[in-house]
């Protein structure tokens, strides 16, 4: 029942980031776009929050031993969210996952061997480097030889641009993590600890509305013309931080980080492969298929081995 639904937190992940997309093409404005699936997801949070201790039995958050840059997660899911929005109509539904993970694996390593974020040193293991290995192998066979044997037009540098620019996202999400999961221990709450997260994010893409006057491109988005399933990246934002603060005691956040990836890895093709949420509709290569097993291979040796 958990792998179930580990997996599934994964594909809410995926389809939260093509709904957000979809959602630009009628406020016009990634940033509007990006305001509103974050609101959506933070008053779900902030219910959540006032409920957790009767329903479903989450602690009250305890401040006393919060230090200043663990509000830095707000930050960087700024970068996060608008970042992959801006993507996902350049590369597509599977480089928009496959570059993000990358640097996530990458980021989360290199933490481990320097501490950072309070977390213990933890060297890096032969069974890790292998690991990288075919991880970079399995880019190699997602992004760039389909690109190569399709010889696209628009595999340009400004295209290898977004597809570098698309790990350090990666590398943006996994700190964000880090510094999120030190957050909700200090508090005591990994609910109130992403509430707090929404609230930075939100407070600093509404003031980018009002500096960059984006304010009436979401007024946009409440056109009779629009459908009203791209509102729910929001909602799938707020199941997916739910899941993962019950699911996570569980099962451990090592095995739910493989499940979700797994379920990343799987949304994103069948959007890519069938043009789901409007998408554009490519045929994925057999070649493609290989780089993700190896990508997989790779983040169970770095992440659990």
């Amino acid at each position: 029942m958990f792998i179930i639904c580990g997996v599934t937190i994964g594909m809410l992940l995926s389809v939260q980031t093509a709904i957000n997309a979809k959602l630009r093409v009628y406020t016009q404005s990634p940033i509007a776009s990006a305001f509103i699936s974050c609101m959506t997801s933070y008053l779900l949070l902030i219910v959540m929050l006032l409920i957790g201790n009767g329903v479903l039995g989450f602690r009250a958050p305890d401040f006393s031993k919060v230090s200043a840059w663990m509000f830095m997660g707000g930050f960087l899911g700024v970068v996060v969210l608008i970042g992959c929005i801006i993507l996902f109509p350049v590369l597509g539904a599977i480089q928009t996952t496959v570059l993000p993970i990358f640097g996530q694996i990458l980021m989360g390593v290199l933490t481990d061997c320097f501490g950072w974020f309070n977390a213990g040193k933890r060297p890096l293991s032969v069974l890790a480097m292998v690991g990288l290995g075919f991880l970079v192998v399995g880019i190699v066979f997602v992004v760039i030889l389909p690109e190569k044997r399709t010889i696209l037009k628009n595999n340009t540098g400004s295209r290898k641009k977004w597809q570098i620019i698309g790990v350090l996202i990666g590398m943006a999400s996994a700190m964000q993590a880090s510094v999120n999961g030190r957050l909700g221990s200090a508090t005591g709450s990994a609910l109130a600890a992403s509430c707090i997260n929404s609230t930075i994010v939100c407070t600093i893409i509404l003031i980018i509305c009002l500096y960059k006057h984006n304010f009436g491109n979401v007024i946009y988005a409440f056109s009779k013309k629009t459908p009203k399933w791209v509102f729910l990246g929001g909602v799938f934002g707020a199941a997916f931080v739910l899941a993962n603060t019950m699911i996570i005691p569980v099962i451990g956040a090592r095995m739910l980080m493989i499940l979700s990836v797994t379920g990343q890895l799987l949304c994103s093709v069948l959007v890519e492969q069938f043009g789901w949420f409007s998408t554009c509709r490519k045929r994925i290569k057999s070649v493609q298929i290989m780089g993700l097993a190896l990508m997989m291979l790779g983040i169970v040796l770095v992440k659990v081995l």
